[in-house]
Order: C-alpha cells, then sequence, then structure tokens
C-alpha cells in the first residue's frame, strides 16, 4: 500500500471524513484529498500530524526494506531492548538451544493475541494456496487469493490499530489513543 492509501485506509477505519482529518492534523482538506490520491506526498513533518490526527504511530505510514540476515536481527535486537521478548528453544545435550527449535515470544498477551491472530489468518491464506487444484478454473483460484490477501490486509490495519504501551519497565496498561 502506499502512503496516501494507508491514510485513506485509517481514516476510514476511524470513520471521519477527510474533512474531519484535515481538522485534526491542522491541514488543508484538499492536502488530505491530494496525498490520498497519490497526488502528493507528505513530509515527514505533515505525515506525523496525521499519524497523530488518527492516534496511530507513525511507524505505520513507513516501508522498511528488511533483506538481509542484519536487516532482521537488528530489528529484533532494537525490540528486545525496548519491549520484552522471551527467548526459547529445546537444549541439547551441552545446554545449547537447538537453532531449529527456537521461538521468539513476546511478554505481552495483547501483543501475543494479535500475532496469534495474524498467524490465524496468514494460515487460512496459505490453506488456500495449498488447495489449487480443487479450484474449478485458474479465475475461481485468484478471485478466492485476491479476496483472501484484501482480508489479511484488512486484519493486519485493525491489528496494528492500537497505541497501547509496552515499552519495557512500563507497568501501566493504558492506551493513549487519540480518537
Amino acid at each position: 500500500m502506499t502512503v496516501g492509501e494507508k491514510i485513506r485506509a485509517y481514516r476510514t477505519l476511524r470513520g471521519i471524513s477527510q474533512k474531519t482529518l484535515g481538522e485534526l492534523a491542522d491541514m488543508n482538506e484538499v492536502t488530505i484529498r491530494k496525498y490520498e490520491a497519490g497526488d502528493r506526498n507528505p513530509k515527514p513533518d505533515q505525515l506525523l500530524k496525521i499519524a497523530n490526527a488518527l492516534g496511530v504511530s507513525i511507524n505505520l505510514f513507513m516501508d522498511f526494506d528488511i533483506e538481509t540476515v542484519s536487516d532482521v536481527l537488528s530489528l529484533i535486537f532494537k525490540m528486545d531492548e525496548q519491549v520484552d521478548l522471551e527467548f526459547q528453544g529445546k537444549k541439547n545435550s551441552k545446554g545449547v538451544i537447538d537453532p531449529k527449535t527456537l521461538t521468539l515470544r513476546f511478554n505481552h498477551p495483547q501483543i501475543n493475541e494479535r500475532l496469534a491472530k495474524w498467524a490465524q489468518a496468514k494460515a487460512a491464506l496459505q490453506k488456500t494456496v495449498d488447495s489449487r487444484h480443487e479450484f474449478g478454473s485458474d479465475e475461481e483460484y485468484n478471485a478466492e487469493i485476491a479476496e483472501l490477501m484484501e482480508m489479511c490486509e484488512r486484519i493486519k490495519q485493525s491489528l496494528v490499530d492500537s497505541n497501547l504501551v509496552v515499552k519495557k519497565g512500563h507497568n501501566k496498561n493504558i492506551s493513549n489513543k487519540l480518537i
């Protein structure tokens, strides 16, 4: 999704108009319309205003190119610094964790619940991919895949729609949603 499509998706999820988002973000409605249409891209300060007005993290609008082992590990290490992560796995006779059994788990129920929902959605999509031979035609199969991918995108948007603070050492169970 483009930044404009993401703005539209979260605005729609909130049930607010472009005019209302413009007012909340202290911007002109026409500017919001141009961002959503892809005619213009918001500068970082404008995007931050929009994210704040929608009550979501600005990170939702960023695209990260994660291509290398270093990219993945850097993100995991950063998360481990800031939120409670738990690494588990079966140990061999020398007491070393077998890499094939390694699991990563967050020590926060809301994160784990949301990840479980995402895993369920992905499993449903994979089940359909694996059952391609059961479809009467490529058109039927492609239509079903497209519908499931759209559903997965909607699920993903709803799952990240939280500003609940989960930072290490933060004991309060509060949400700082603005809307």
